[in-house]
């Protein structure tokens, strides 16, 4: 096994700059840190730290890497809190400690996903928040150590799934739409980039399709999954069609700045215009009227990721395609 000595002489630093790079020491420079992660990975190193805790017989650690937090949006962050909630919770169930990791760790690390699991001795990890087109994707899927990914729908010999069926969910939106006679609906897109966002916007069309909406009674907007930019172009669709009489947001926070949009024009929500969100956060409980969701089980999800990834680990079998069970609540917007 490669030394942090072998790793030194193979970047042409020194032993200390090794050290302090594995301990994200500032001082250390970028183009040295670069370096120095190439080396590690040409020799298959694992830092010392990890080394001395596996060497002592502790544990690997499970590892649960998610999206930056943002102190400014409570409301988007809750789900995230639900999912840590019951990884956390089965984690402590089966005796397995459990770190939480932000992407912007991993980035400011410049790590593989590999080199980052063995820094930090993870068995493996839960990953919410990372997109398939972003570089860092790639070595998830290349790597041996296990993953469970959170709401992007890929699966492999170490790597599996967990989400929700976005599509069939959708498509129960407008199939409520079209039972109570809606003839002119509209979706708010979620960020275009997002598999989830994709999946939603297929179901609608879909099911739009299979009730026999024409071309001129279905309307797509904007809304990249933030409140401002929903509620802005939901304004401006219902003064030019104010024929619209539902609106299905992909998402709870775009759902409440189209509510607000509708308002301000002057329709009733619930009434007037029936209103729809996605993912079942608390909020739009509390809002007039209360909104209609879809309800995501985000504590399943954590529970199941944590089971899956110790399956993977042990190699014992397991299913990459895991897809836990929503609810569509009817709420006064409806």
């Amino acid at each position: 096994m490669a030394t942090i000595k072998d790793v030194a002489k193979h970047a042409g630093v020194s032993v200390s700059a090794v050290s302090k790079t594995f301990n994200n020491y500032s001082e250390i420079s970028d183009e040295t840190k670069e370096k120095i992660f190439r080396a590690a990975k040409e020799l298959d190193y694992i830092p010392n730290k990890s080394a001395v805790e596996l060497s002592r017989g502790r544990k690997p650690y499970l590892g649960f890497i998610v999206m930056d937090l943002n102190t400014n949006s409570t409301c988007t962050d809750e789900y995230i809190f639900r999912l840590l909630s019951g990884a956390h919770e089965r984690s402590c169930e089966i005796g397995q400690e459990l770190i939480v990791f932000t992407t912007q760790q991993i980035k400011r690390m410049k790590q593989s996903y590999s080199e980052f699991c063995r820094h930090h001795t993870l068995m493996g990890a839960i990953v919410h928040g990372i997109e398939e087109d972003e570089p860092y994707f790639g070595s998830i899927l290349e790597s041996p150590i296990p993953c469970v990914l959170i709401d992007v729908e890929r699966e492999g010999k170490h790597t599996a799934f967990v989400t929700t069926d976005n599509e069939k969910a959708s498509e129960e939106v407008v199939d409520l739409f079209a039972s109570k006679g809606h003839r002119k609906i509209c979706h708010i897109l979620g960020h275009p980039d997002s598999e989830v966002a994709k999946q939603r916007h297929r179901g609608f069309l879909n099911a739009a399709r299979r009730h026999m909406f024409n071309e001129d009674q279905v309307y797509v907007i904007p809304g990249d999954f933030i409140e401002e930019v929903a509620y802005a172009n939901t304004r401006k669709i219902l003064q030019v069609h104010r024929d619209i009489t539902a609106i299905y947001a992909a998402s709870d926070l775009m759902a409440l700045g189209a509510l607000r949009a509708i308002k301000e024009i002057g329709f009733t929500p619930g009434k007037d215009i029936a209103l729809v969100g996605f993912d079942g956060l608390k909020a739009p409980e509390y809002t007039t009227p209360p909104l209609a969701t879809i309800y995501q089980d985000f504590h399943s999800m954590g529970r199941l990721a944590v089971d899956t990834l110790q399956r993977i680990s042990k190699n014992q079998p397991f299913c990459g395609r895991n897809y836990v069970p929503h609810t569509l609540l009817h709420r006064g917007s409806v």
